[in-house]
């Protein structure tokens, strides 16, 4: 029972801060022989569900007085919500509004999670889906730096006539502010390195192809792809966590936006002149 001490101090605390002097007591004052069969309570005409009780209390709770402090803890909470609306705290409250449309929020996530898809729809996501489940494309690339044209083009020149790279390198270069790292890159990890427009020039070489001389903010430069590697579709036995998660994140969104839509149509929206004008 220790949760529910915990909870009923904080309860407690949450009528004090709202000025409330609640007697949770007082609401069995009251028996009344209208109650349907699943309701045990009701709290300033909102009902309180057997099935609120048994999963407020805990396992362990089969005495009749532990099941009692349980309905005490649900009657102050009512009486706590009740309170709060009715001293404007859903209009005001930046917290309390925030909770609330959080709670929609997880009560719309909560019903797309309870549907489990089965195999053959989570492979026809797959199937649809092959980019989100794909290794981009790799390159590794060499490059040499000059400082000036004359050096970079003596090193084109001198790389035509059968010059290995790294000889070409070792004569006519300078080392790079950011050594490029010898290994496999997807484009986004070159263009941290090379930068736009010197990531551009790679993407367009073929493997073991040299590019011209290329300027740069930093001088010139010199490319050369040493391998390729294209675009691999991972199998689906590799990734399938991946797919199930990816198909509840875009299921999760579309229902929101269904339940959105549904709300924007029923709502009453008005707007000032120069307001900013909505997409929906």
């Amino acid at each position: 029972m220790r949760a529910v001490s915990r909870y009923r101090d904080h309860l407690l605390g949450l009528g004090a801060a709202l000025g409330l002097g609640l007697a949770a007591a007082g609401a069995f004052a009251v028996p009344s022989a209208d109650l349907s069969d699943h309701v045990v309570a009701r709290v300033n005409g909102t009902d309180i569900s057997r099935r609120q009780l048994d999963r407020a209390a805990e396992p362990q709770a089969t005495t009749q007085a532990q099941r009692r402090q349980a309905l005490e803890l649900l009657i102050d909470h009512e009486l706590l919500i009740q309170r709060g609306v009715s001293l404007g705290l859903v209009a005001s409250d930046r917290t309390v509004r925030k909770a609330l449309a959080m709670a929609m929020i997880d009560r719309t996530v909560a019903q797309v999670l309870a549907h489990e898809p089965d195999e053959d729809v989570l492979r026809a996501f797959y199937a649809t889906h092959r980019a989100v489940f794909s290794l981009p494309g790799r390159l590794r690339v060499q490059q040499i730096t000059f400082p000036a044209a004359e050096r970079a083009q003596a090193a084109a020149a001198a790389l035509r006539d059968g010059m290995s790279f790294a000889e070409a390198s070792r004569r006519f270069g300078q080392p790079a502010g950011a050594p490029l790292p010898d290994s496999l890159l997807p484009a986004h990890v070159l263009h941290r390195y090379l930068g736009p427009s010197l990531t551009r020039a790679a993407l367009s070489l073929t493997a073991g192809q040299v590019s011209a001389p290329l300027a740069s903010p930093l001088g010139y430069h010199i490319l050369r792809v040493a391998e390729r590697q294209a675009e691999r579709l991972r199998p689906y036995s590799e990734v399938r966590a991946q797919v199930r998660a990816e198909y509840y994140r875009r299921d999760r969104d579309r229902a929101l936006e269904r339940v959105l839509d549904r709300l924007r149509r029923r709502a009453t929206l008005v707007l000032a002149a120069d307001a900013p004008q909505p997409d929906r």
